[in-house]
């Protein structure tokens, strides 16, 4: 029983340690153009700052901070929750009725 929750624990720390690069590939951003990425990236950026989630600078990098704030929407939209950009993540920060927002502390 502990041996399955210590190794999903190992994954998620082991993804959460990753460089943007390595992190951005694991998430399957290897399947579009590095260009287009870091479009999509730069959108949920700009998206989750507008929203209230903490994303950081919109440099078009997912770094930590942007996989954390990535995460902290997720849960708040009831999404599932893996810290990827993707074009789904992006148009529901867009498109989504009611939008989602940050609480305020």
């Amino acid at each position: 029983m502990i041996r399955p929750f210590l190794a999903a624990l190992l994954a998620v720390a082991s993804v959460a340690a990753l460089p943007s690069s390595a992190f951005a590939a694991s998430c399957g951003a290897g399947a579009m153009p590095p260009e287009m990425f870091k479009t999509y990236v730069a959108g949920v950026q700009e998206a989750l700052n507008e929203h209230g989630f903490k994303a950081g600078k919109v440099d078009g990098k997912a770094g930590g901070q942007t996989g954390s704030a990535i995460r902290a929407y997720q849960r708040a939209a009831k999404l599932p929750v893996d810290g990827c950009v993707s074009k789904e993540l992006l148009d529901h920060l867009n498109f989504a009725q009611p939008k989602v927002y940050a609480r305020r502390r």
